[in-house]
């Protein structure tokens, strides 16, 4: 079914789109610059946030349990409102709103702080104050250094408009998404978002720049950022290299208060110095790191109100410093795909001419989703008629809220997925076969005909993600290119060649999941759990965990072809049937007979 020809013929596009590829990249531009000299930021936040002050006692003594919307965290965010109002030049209030936590619907304060510049534009700098199920003081850190900043810029004279917000609602992203919300309308140049500024240790990259969605932190603004946090606390920022890129690119997924900003439209940078990870209860701290990363966004906030307006957030790769943009990455997938969409439309008319019926195998393709498919929708209606503790719109730690409810809510999506890939498929195949199918039973297909529906679904299903979301469709390349030699006898041939090529296939999904459980250190369980709430919070819509349910179903198909591969017996050789050598053919094989020649 497959012809070798074509496909090699048309890698040559390949070529051409890596060329193409290598001549686009680009010098990143120029992080801005500050006119503050180095070691300014003259607060003391370790004392404010973690430790005995002089004349007060610190907020993590004071306020230990700080949930989102408790007592505790209601005070806290009194007492920030407090100090704010004390610093003359900001206008300072207070606001309360009903939102979705991880732990139910609660009623969050915020406080805004807003000192106004000469100039148009804005920007904020967040701060989460809460903490789920530990007094972590390391988390305070952020509100710290944010009353620190409104110090250091109560008598400046600003260019800019700068907003400083505490807000609550940390896990989910939840306090974050409200505020995004509260700006729409208003012109913001750039927000940065504080996190855990105080630990001893540091996890991932310091500077957070990843969306939950295929857009990312403008070069500018994460480069500023980095650059300060190197001068004044001496962490180096390392870049991710292009694999952890393309990751969350494809499948984005980052705990970072940043992300809601971000696939709003606006320019927006994270930093803590345990990325996406939570904080232990009692976290050792450094007083010093804290200070130089205090000292570092003071003066990236003073970089940013004299800089020219920040560029919107985009999809682009860095390698080597320099940045691919996404046109050139959406020319390479497609270079990518069309070999074997050119293959598999030859296929196609070779399998009709050969008399497959192909819309019995697409049925049968297609059939394979509905288990799955079946079990989203399982998750959908758990989120929905609230059998789930809670379910926040933003990505959540699993180990966070995982309950004995979400446990069940996992045992049922897999017992659905798993008894209607056992029960419910052999029956809709049946209901296939009597709906028009002319040749063979879908149940126990042809491997031809259902290898070439196969490379149909798959290929459909790279073209349509490439469309939207080109990083998500280069993960599915390395299954096109192994489940389309699938349909070619010679390699059928080599029966456990054809496991191998199907289980290929699966790879990168593997891959992702290991990288997210490395990165966010969270087991396969509390990773599993992740991306329930992620469907069941509306995180992760419908149409999309519908289209990836599509992709497993075609996974599940792949796996099914290669193991009856195996299993179909090889056909004998034909017998010999002729006198003297088997290559001899017999008479006339190199000549005219007699009877030709009277025809002719």
């Amino acid at each position: 079914m497959v012809d070798p020809r074509i496909y090699r013929a048309t890698l040559a596009l390949v070529v051409i789109a890596v060329i193409v590829f290598g001549f686009s990249l680009t010098p990143a531009p120029a992080p801005a610059s500050s006119s503050l000299a180095p070691g300014q930021f003259f607060v003391n936040a370790y004392q404010v946030c973690c430790d005995l002050a002089p004349h007060q006692t610190s907020f993590a003594t004071r306020f230990p349990n700080r949930t989102p919307g408790s007592a505790g965290d209601d005070a806290l965010a009194t007492d920030v409102y407090t100090q704010l109002t004390a610093i003359k030049g900001f206008g300072v209030r207070q606001s309360a709103a009903t939102v979705e936590t991880a732990t139910g619907s609660r009623t969050i304060e915020t406080v805004t702080a807003r000192r106004t510049g000469v100039n148009a534009g804005t920007i904020v700098v967040l701060s989460s104050r809460d903490a789920e199920g530990s007094p972590a003081a390391a988390q305070l850190s952020g509100t710290a250094v944010l009353l620190g900043l409104a110090r250091a810029l109560g008598g400046a004279n600003l260019q800019r408009t700068v907003m400083l917000v505490s807000t609550s609602g940390t896990v989910g992203e939840v306090g974050a998404a409200q505020l995004v919300d509260q700006l729409a309308g208003h012109s913001v140049d750039a927000v940065i978002t504080l996190g855990d500024l105080a630990g001893e240790h540091l996890a991932g990259s310091v500077v957070q720049a990843w969306s939950n969605g295929d857009v990312e932190t403008p070069p500018m603004l994460r480069d500023t950022l980095a650059a300060f946090v190197r001068s004044e606390a001496g962490v180096t920022v390392s870049s991710p290299g292009p694999l952890s890129q393309v990751i969350h690119l494809a499948f984005p997924f980052t705990l970072g208060q940043q992300a809601p900003f971000l696939q709003a439209g606006i320019p927006a940078v994270g930093l803590s110095v345990l990325s996406d990870h939570t904080p232990p209860a009692y976290e050792p701290m450094d007083p010093a790191r804290l200070d130089g990363l205090g000292g570092a966004v003071l003066r990236t906030v003073e970089a940013l109100e004299t800089s020219p307006t920040v560029p919107a957030p985009s999809s682009y790769l860095t390698i080597g410093g320099q940045l691919v943009p996404l046109w050139a990455v959406r020319l390479l997938v497609l270079a990518l795909i069309f070999p074997v969409l050119a293959t598999t439309v030859d296929a196609m008319a070779r399998a009709r001419r050969r008399g497959h019926q192909l819309i019995t195998w697409l049925a049968w393709v297609l059939v394979g989703a509905v288990p799955f498919l079946i079990a989203v929708a399982a998750v959908v209606i758990a989120g929905k008629v609230g059998a789930l503790p809670a379910t926040p719109s933003g990505p959540v730690a699993g180990g966070v809220v995982l309950t004995g409810g979400g446990v069940a809510v996992i045992g049922v999506a897999a017992a659905l997925a798993a008894g209607g890939s056992y029960l419910l498929r052999p029956w809709l195949l049946r209901l296939a076969a009597g709906l028009g199918a002319r040749t063979g039973d879908p149940s126990s297909p042809r491997i031809e005909g259902a290898a070439v529906a196969l490379m149909i679904v798959t290929g459909l299903l790279a073209l349509l993600l490439w469309l939207f979301n080109p990083f998500a469709a280069l993960l599915l390349v390395p299954a096109l290119h192994c489940w389309l030699w699938i349909a070619d006898p010679d390699v059928r041939e080599r029966r456990r060649l054809v496991l191998a090529l199907a289980l290929i296939g699966f790879a990168p999904a593997l891959v992702v999941g290991i990288y997210y459980w490395h990165v966010l250190g969270l087991s396969p369980l509390g990773l599993l759990w992740s991306g329930v709430l992620l469907v069941a919070g509306g995180g992760l819509s419908i149409a999309a965990a519908a289209f990836w349910a599509v992709a497993l179903g075609a996974f599940a198909s792949a796996v099914v072809l290669a193991i009856r591969t195996i299993r179909t017996p090889q056909a004998a050789d034909a017998p010999v049937t002729v006198r003297g050598p088997v290559t001899y053919a017999g008479p006339g094989s190199l000549g005219g007979t007699e009877s030709s020649a009277v025809r002719r």
